[in-house]
């Protein structure tokens, strides 16, 4: 074993400046997050909203031509930064619970 892990993921990531028609993501709570990384199948993101693995929430993403409502589960969640002026900050990943179809980047 080489100590490298195999890759499990089933779609490929688009990083988080390709997404050029994504104009804002929110969790169902309200809450903004900053998408880190985007497939059809799921996504990484940053959020100050407590991210517990296995919790349901719907990701409603704005783009540039209207809103997708993408309801998933928290799969994997850390505690990304403690900032003094804006307290806890979140990653976690989120499942899609259907693939989406990703806009074209630009």
């Amino acid at each position: 074993m080489t100590g490298r892990r195999a890759e499990r993921r089933g779609h490929v990531r688009r990083p988080a400046p390709d997404p050029g028609w994504l104009r804002g993501a929110r969790l169902r709570s309200g809450s903004g997050a900053v998408l880190m990384d985007v497939s059809p199948g799921g996504t990484l993101l940053q959020t100050a909203a407590r991210l517990r693995p296995g919790m349901r929430t719907v990701l409603q993403l704005k783009t540039r031509d209207g809103e997708l409502r993408v309801p998933g589960e928290v799969v994997r969640a850390w505690v990304a930064a403690i900032q003094s002026d804006r307290g806890v900050i979140y990653r976690g990943a989120v499942r899609f619970d259907r693939p989406i179809d990703l806009p074209e980047a630009g």
